[in-house]
């Protein structure tokens, strides 16, 4: 395997131990084994373990910015876009979700992860906020509006994996879409 390949495959080895054993189960011996690679190995391509979950926090917030928008669509269509792409990767990808809502409550007792993952969500952040600001009213703050979205887009995941409430949370979602609509044709 090539450096990046390798790489590549500890990091996703990460989002797979995370999210179908948990933090408790994360370890150099159990990501070594999930990759069929030595301990030296992950050590050769990450200093420590602790910066494992980082780039695969990284890889994760990567992956969301894959946002394949038509750049003409309404904010209500975009806002039914993101919360139908969330509710199928949240459907279709259970660990890679897993993972995240575990290192996201891992960054709440370590400031340095925590630091760490900031930078990376911020990324998100700015594509919500760069895909959401044309389409908002003239003067909107679309930075605080992209934080909205986010959170929302976070606390309905978290209500999908943890209490499988997804027509409650559909119809949740529809009701967001529809005040949005609104908004559109107010303007």
């Amino acid at each position: 395997m090539l450096r990046r390949d390798t790489r590549s495959a500890i990091i996703e080895a990460a989002v797979t131990v995370l999210g179908r054993d948990g933090p408790d189960a994360f370890s150099a011996a159990a990501l070594a084994r999930e990759v069929g690679v030595s301990k030296a190995t992950l050590f050769h391509h990450f200093p420590t373990i602790d910066e494992i979950p980082t780039a695969a926090f990284e890889r994760m917030i990567a992956d969301s910015l894959a946002i394949d928008m038509p750049l003409d669509a309404s904010l209500a269509d975009t806002i039914e876009f993101l919360g139908r792409g969330s509710a199928e990767l949240v459907r279709t990808r259970r660990g890679f979700f897993r993972a995240y809502f575990v290192l996201m409550a891992r960054a709440m007792f370590d400031d340095r992860l925590r630091t760490q993952l900031q930078a990376s969500g911020d990324a998100l952040l700015e594509r919500l906020s760069a895909l959401l600001a044309p389409k908002l009213a003239p003067g909107a703050d679309a930075a605080a509006f992209a934080r909205l979205v986010a959170i929302q887009l976070d606390g309905s995941a978290i209500h999908r994996m943890a209490f499988g409430n997804d027509d409650e949370i559909d119809a949740a979602w529809k009701t967001l879409v529809d005040l949005a609509r609104q908004e559109g044709k107010s303007r």
